[in-house]
C-alpha cells in the first residue's frame, strides 16, 4: 500500500523539486492559463468537483471558481477561490456543495483577467427519484493510436456522468501521434507531460467540458499488466523501483482528473460508490493496483494449482469487503460494478487442430485457454464475488480493457445468470482483431462463434471497432447501445442494443434507446479538432494483451483457419 509519504518521496525523487521551487513567484500571466480545458467528476445529489490547471505559471498561484444556472454565468450560484500549488502541478481541485439534485450547472475558473472556457456538469439524483440514469462509458484511449472522434460523439450525447475505466492515457506506444515525451512514461514528470499532452486534445477537452467525468484507472495509467508488486512492461534494472514508478503515476493521475481527493493516508484507494438515485449505485473498483496477486504465467509448471489457490486475490481484503458490504446495503433498482477487466468466464477448450500445440496459444489449463490477467486469472476471488452479486439482485457489470464490445450474461451456480456483463470497446487503441492478427475483419465474426459455441454466455460480440456505450438504467430495465465510431470521419453507428430485466437475468435484443432533451453546451467550447487520418496503434499497448485475452481470440482465429485448411485440403 502506498502512504501518503510515498506519493510525496516519488514527486521528489522523480523531479527533482526543492522547497524554494515552491515558493511564491512574481510571474506574467501566459496568454492562454487555461490552455488544458476544465472537467468536472464524481458526483453526488448535492456536490460536484470540479477541475482545471493553470498552465505558463510559476510558483504557487489562485483561481477564482465561479458556477451558475446559465451558459453566461449571470445567474451566479456559489463563487470561490481555490488554490493551484506548484507541487500539484498547478492543477485546481474545488469540491463544490450545497447544490440541488438532477441539476445541471455551468462554471468557469478566472485567473489574471483571463476566463477559462465554461464548462457543464450535472449533479445526481436523490436516492428516491426512480428517474432514468444514462451513463456514457469509454476506456483505453492511447493518444498515439489517433485521433479522439469517439470522445467527440460522446460530448454530444446527453448522459448523466462519463464513466472511464482505465487506461486513460498509455505511458508507452507511439502511432499516428507521437508521445510527450517519446518513449516510456517513467518518472513524475513524464507522467504529467502525459496528461497534459492529453488534455491538449481538443476531443476530450470537449468530452470534459461538456458532462462529468468518473475514472478509475487500468494498467496502462501506470504501466501494462501492472499487479501490486510490479508490471509485465516494468524492468527495475531500466525504470528504477517499482514503488517510485507506480507512486509517481497514481500522483499524476491524481492530479489530473476530476476525482475527489482522496484519504491522505491511502493515497491509491479510488475504489468507491457513487449513489445515482433510486435507479443505480455505481461501485468503482480498482481490479489493478489494490491487492492483485501477480498473473500466473505459462511458464509456471504448476499453473493450475496457483490458479486454484484459495489466498490468491485481485482486489485486496478491504475492497472485497467493502463491494460485498455496499453490494448488500444497496437498495437502488440496479447495482452498476464499473470494472477494469473482464468478469465472465471465458475459458474454453481449445479447437482440435490446435490441440497438439495448446502451449502456444498463451496459459492452458487442462486444455482449455485462460486469460490470467482477467478474473478468469483469480477463480476463487470471483466466486466470491459472484456470491455476493447474487444475493445482493439485479447487477449490470461495466467493462473494459479488452479493446472489444462484448455483451455477456455472467454465470454462476448452476450456470444461471446472476448479472449481465457490458464490455466497451477501445476509444483509439488497438482493436482486439488487430491485436491478434485477423488476417480480415471479415473473419472476426467466425472467431467469435468458434468462442461463442462453447460458451453460451457470450450473447454478442464485435472485435474491430472503436468507440463508447450508452447504459440506461431504470426501475423496468437495464440496457446498454453500443456506438462504434470511425476514426477517421468520426461518424458513428449504431452496432447493437441488449437489454436485461431485473426479474429475469437474461439478456434479450432491444430497440435503440430514444433520445432524451439535450441540455444546452456551453456557449465556448473547445476549437472544432483538426482532421486526422485513420489508423491503429500498433506498439507495444496491444502487445500487453497478446498473452492473455488475445490468446482467447487467437486460439479461435487459428482453429478457424485451420479447420478451412482441412476443409478445403
Amino acid at each position: 500500500m502506498l502512504s501518503r509519504r510515498d506519493v510525496l518521496r516519488a514527486g521528489a525523487t522523480l523531479t527533482g523539486t526543492s522547497a524554494a521551487s515552491r515558493l511564491v513567484r512574481s510571474a506574467p500571466v501566459p496568454a492562454d492559463p487555461f490552455a488544458h480545458g476544465v472537467a468536472s467528476g464524481d458526483p453526488t445529489s448535492s456536490e460536484v468537483v470540479l477541475w482545471t490547471r493553470l498552465d505558463g505559471i510559476e510558483g504557487d498561484a489562485t483561481v477564482r471558481w465561479t458556477v451558475g444556472r446559465d451558459d453566461a454565468l449571470a445567474e451566479v450560484v456559489q463563487q470561490g477561490e481555490a488554490p493551484a500549488p506548484a507541487d500539484a502541478d498547478h492543477t485546481v481541485h474545488v469540491a463544490v456543495a450545497q447544490l440541488e439534485p438532477a441539476t445541471t450547472y455551468f462554471y468557469a475558473f478566472d485567473h489574471g483577467g483571463t476566463r477559462s472556457p465554461v464548462g457543464r456538469t450535472r449533479t445526481a439524483r436523490d436516492a428516491g427519484d426512480p428517474a432514468e440514469v444514462r451513463l456514457g462509458v469509454v476506456s483505453c484511449s492511447s493518444f498515439a493510436a489517433g485521433p479522439f472522434s469517439a470522445y467527440r460523439r460522446l460530448a454530444a450525447e446527453d448522459v448523466d456522468l462519463v464513466v472511464h475505466l482505465g487506461d486513460y492515457l498509455y505511458e508507452s506506444g507511439d502511432g499516428l501521434r507521437q508521445h510527450d515525451p517519446p518513449g516510456v512514461a517513467v518518472t513524475l514528470d513524464d507522467y504529467r507531460r502525459r496528461h497534459a499532452q492529453q488534455r491538449s486534445d481538443p476531443d476530450l477537452q470537449r468530452l470534459h467540458a461538456a458532462l462529468p467525468v468518473s475514472a478509475v484507472w487500468d494498467d496502462h495509467d501506470v504501466a501494462g499488466n501492472a499487479w501490486r508488486g510490479g508490471a509485465d512492461d516494468h524492468d527495475p534494472d531500466d525504470h528504477g523501483p517499482w514503488e517510485l514508478r507506480r507512486a509517481a503515476a497514481i500522483r499524476a493521475w491524481l492530479e489530473w482528473l476530476p476525482v475527489r481527493r482522496p484519504d491522505p493516508s491511502t493515497p491509491e484507494r479510488i475504489w468507491r460508490n457513487l449513489p445515482l438515485g433510486g435507479a443505480a449505485d455505481l461501485l468503482l473498483l480498482d481490479t489493478r493496483h489494490d491487492g492483485r496477486d501477480e498473473q500466473v504465467s505459462a511458464d509456471d509448471p504448476d499453473a493450475a494449482g496457483a490458479l486454484a489457490s484459495p489466498e490468491r486475490r485481485l482486489v485486496s481484503e478491504a475492497q472485497e469487503a467493502w463491494l460485498t458490504g455496499t453490494l448488500a446495503g444497496s437498495t437502488a433498482a440496479w447495482r452498476v460494478l464499473g470494472n477494469q477487466v473482464v468478469l465472465t468466464p471465458l475459458a474454453f477448450e481449445v479447437p482440435d487442430p490446435l490441440a497438439g500445440s495448446s502451449s502456444s496459444l498463451g496459459l492452458t489449463i487442462e486444455g482449455k485457454v485462460v486469460n490470467p490477467d482477467a478474473w478468469d486469472g483469480y477463480p476463487t476471488a470471483r466466486a466470491r464475488v459472484l456470491e455476493a452479486i447474487a444475493a445482493a439482485g439485479p447487477t449490470v457489470v461495466l467493462t473494459g480493457d479488452v479493446h472489444s464490445s462484448w455483451a455477456f450474461e455472467v454465470p454462476g451456480q448452476e450456470d444461471e445468470p446472476v448479472a449481465v456483463e457490458w464490455v466497451a470497446p477501445s476509444v483509439t487503441s488497438e482493436p482486439f482483431s488487430e491485436i491478434v492478427r485477423i488476417p480480415t475483419p471479415a473473419l472476426a465474426p467466425a472467431a467469435v462463434d468458434v468462442i461463442a459455441g462453447q460458451l453460451p454466455q457470450i450473447r454478442w460480440a464485435e472485435l474491430t471497432q472503436h468507440g463508447y456505450l450508452i447504459a440506461s438504467f431504470d426501475a423496468e430495465r437495464a440496457q446498454c447501445d453500443w456506438w462504434h465510431v470511425d476514426l477517421a470521419d468520426g461518424q458513428s453507428t449504431l452496432a447493437a442494443s441488449w437489454a436485461v430485466r431485473p426479474d429475469d437475468g437474461r439478456l434479450f435484443e432491444a430497440e435503440p434507446l430514444p433520445a432524451r432533451a439535450v441540455a444546452p453546451p456551453p456557449t465556448s467550447p473547445p476549437p472544432a479538432p483538426p482532421g486526422a487520418d485513420a489508423g491503429g496503434d500498433d506498439g507495444p499497448p496491444g502487445a500487453a494483451l497478446a498473452g492473455g485475452a488475445a490468446a482467447l481470440c487467437g486460439a479461435a482465429v487459428a482453429g478457424v483457419l485451420a479447420l478451412r485448411r482441412r476443409r478445403s485440403g
